[in-house]
């Protein structure tokens, strides 16, 4: 199931880049999104992607889907961007795609992304398998800390994130490690993360994959914490706005080991346009 997953992320990739949904297998009701918003098959990416340049699979037969993390070549520009597919009796019902596009996120190097790292891949020994539900406990633990300014997430000694093909951990001005980043209270100007969708969990690799709305007032006393002062972020990220996230977590013996997330800022207050879900 899971080969036949790919094969149907790969006719869509085929066609997405030949701007031609026409010989799509989809469904009469098919439900398609783009960053949010209710568009019609063959709108979208699938105007302006010209070539995919990266491609990591996330597929899930138990509830046939598959997520791609990948990178577009869009007219003149590289973007990050996501796509889910829900595939049922052979056709498409669901297509969910997220774009990160040049000026839309504070944290973006598409033209990094080469290959996908292994860890994600790599299906896990009994003994550090960890149940689905403490696998989602931990990736919640991630986000009500970040809403209450603690520390109390089961990170890996060895954690890192990599957002938008850029690593945002032990690396920087202030080369802070991921429970360190909660412990310096970072995240202190994210005030809510909510619509919050945990769609694949596979035991056996240890993964979590979810969709997620993180809400950013931009109250000057919110980045009091920041690593960086204000006047040297960008404008949009010191706006009112919701992050638009993604996130791939790894967990191995019940602690998260690694990160990969795709984001965009958008307008303060916005939803994925899915029902929230675990």
């Amino acid at each position: 199931m899971k080969e036949k997953l790919i094969a149907m992320m790969d006719r869509y990739l085929e066609l997405l880049v030949a701007n031609d949904p026409s010989k799509l297998p989809v469904t009469n009701n098919i439900k398609i999104t783009e960053n949010g918003y209710p568009i019609q098959l063959g709108q979208g990416l699938f105007e302006t992607a010209s070539e995919i340049t990266y491609r990591q699979y996330i597929p899930d037969a138990a509830t046939g889907q598959i997520v791609l993390y990948g990178v577009a070549l869009e007219t003149m520009k590289l973007a990050n961007f996501l796509v889910r597919l829900k595939v049922e009796n052979d056709l498409i019902s669901e297509i969910e795609t997220i774009i990160a596009r040049e000026g839309t996120a504070s944290i973006m190097n598409p033209a990094s992304m080469k290959e996908p790292k292994p860890i994600y891949n790599a299906v896990l020994d009994p003994a550090e398998r960890t149940p689905r539900d403490q696998m989602i406990a931990a990736a919640e633990s991630y986000f009500n800390c970040i809403e209450d300014n603690t520390a109390r997430v089961p990170f890996h000694p060895e954690c890192n994130r990599t957002a938008n093909g850029q690593q945002t951990t032990n690396t920087g001005p202030v080369p802070l490690s991921c429970l360190g980043q909660f412990e310096k209270k970072i995240f202190a100007y994210i005030t809510k993360v909510r619509n919050r969708r945990y769609i694949i969990v596979d035991e056996d690799k240890g993964i979590v994959f979810g969709v997620f709305m993180m809400d950013v007032p931009a109250r000057k006393e919110h980045f009091d914490l920041f690593p960086l002062p204000m006047d040297r972020l960008p404008v949009h990220m010191i706006t009112p706005h919701t992050i638009y996230l993604a996130e791939l977590f790894k967990i191995v013996k019940g602690q998260i080991r690694q990160i990969e997330a795709l984001m965009f800022n958008t307008t303060l207050g916005a939803h994925s346009g899915w029902p929230d879900k675990k």
